[in-house]
């Protein structure tokens, strides 16, 4: 007998639940996507990717666990993945209690609703590496799945929490459930509150319309970036495992705020250059003498979480999974796609 291709994926007006209900629907699968109330109308993203009218909608409420059982008993689902969550590290400290209703009860009841509703059922959970909260790591300096968890923020707090009660749902209940220690991940669904949309949006700006320059924060500041459609692969391939297991995703590479913005002006068309030093620093382009991007003390941020690269080699090893294509080839992406945005006069999402 042939197992059904019933998926359901929460947060899938996301940037993670748009590009893996798209891989899903292209693979022959039934996609139920969840949404939370108040953003059935931030379809944006599914209208970008053509799938809206492929995906069955339904409401979902991570805080209610009855919701969630009933759903689950009439979707029956064979993969499950709860890509829903809040997701601002600064925004953590103001809302700690919000970041541990969704993040962590919402994980606990969706394993409760799994364990009573659909166990046979395969669960992926995002995580997050910001469970690490420090820049420790293997020989190499990068984060493992053994690297010690000691988060510094309440989002991640709430994350290794719900990290905490998969591993509990996996061993006592034999659910298989597993979560992704997801690093930064970037690509053409990205909202404009992060730092590298930040840039492509206003490279893209700056070369269709051209105007002020953009306000940055530390351009030292780095992560390890990958591309979000290439992370979605990597969880579709650790619920393809055996047995399951919580791993790592990312690059192994840092890379900071002016390379970012750097290769991004390149990707634009501008030549790049760099002046002054600390708040006075800006970025011009060479050929023209234009602005660019000037940095910000506004844009600073007061608990900036550390420089953090993870190793993703255990992934790799397990599923066989390539990993990400280059950040520069990501960022060159996402510049053309909003220049693209630009010309059409699609300026607000």
């Amino acid at each position: 007998m042939t197992t059904p291709k019933v998926a359901f994926v929460t947060g899938v007006t996301g940037q993670d639940g748009a590009h893996l209900a798209h891989r899903l629907l292209e693979d022959g699968w039934t996609v139920y996507g969840g949404f939370r109330r108040g953003s059935s109308n931030k379809t944006w993203r599914m209208d970008y990717l053509g799938i809206t009218k492929r995906l069955k909608l339904v409401e979902c409420q991570l805080g209610e666990l009855q919701n969630l059982i009933q759903l689950l008993q009439q979707i029956q689902p064979t993969e499950i993945y709860n890509l829903a969550g809040e997701s601002f590290v600064a925004d953590s400290f103001k809302y700690p209690g919000v970041n541990v209703e969704i993040n962590t009860l919402g994980v606990l009841n969706i394993l409760e609703a799994v364990k009573l509703a659909c166990p046979a059922a395969r669960l992926f959970c995002a995580s997050t590496a910001e469970i690490f909260g420090h820049g420790g790591g293997n020989g190499d300096g990068l984060l493992n799945e053994a690297s010690e968890c000691r988060p510094v923020n309440p989002y991640g707090i709430s994350r290794l929490a719900a990290q905490n009660f998969v591993r509990l749902y996996r061993d006592r209940y034999k659910l298989f459930a597993c979560s992704g220690i997801l690093f930064n991940h970037e690509g053409l669904l990205r909202g404009r509150e992060y730092v590298t949309r930040k840039i492509a949006f206003n490279m893209a700006r700056l070369r269709v319309s051209g105007g002020n320059p953009v306000e940055l924060g530390d351009l030292d500041a780095s992560r390890d970036w990958g591309a979000a459609d290439d992370y979605v692969r990597a969880m579709r391939a650790m619920l393809s495992l055996e047995k399951p297991e919580d791993l790592v995703i990312a690059t192994g590479r840092l890379t900071t705020v002016r390379e970012a913005l750097r290769a991004a002006a390149v990707a634009a068309g501008y030549s790049p250059v760099f002046e002054h030093s600390g708040m006075e620093e800006i970025c011009l382009d060479k050929s023209t003498g234009t602005m660019l991007a000037r940095v910000s003390k506004k844009y600073f941020r007061p608990h900036d979480t550390p420089s953090m690269a993870g190793d993703a080699s255990r992934l790799r090893s397990l599923t066989g999974w390539p990993g990400s294509r280059s950040f520069e080839k990501l960022i060159g992406e996402m510049v053309a796609a909003d220049i693209d945005r630009w010309k059409a006069g699609i300026t607000n999402v």
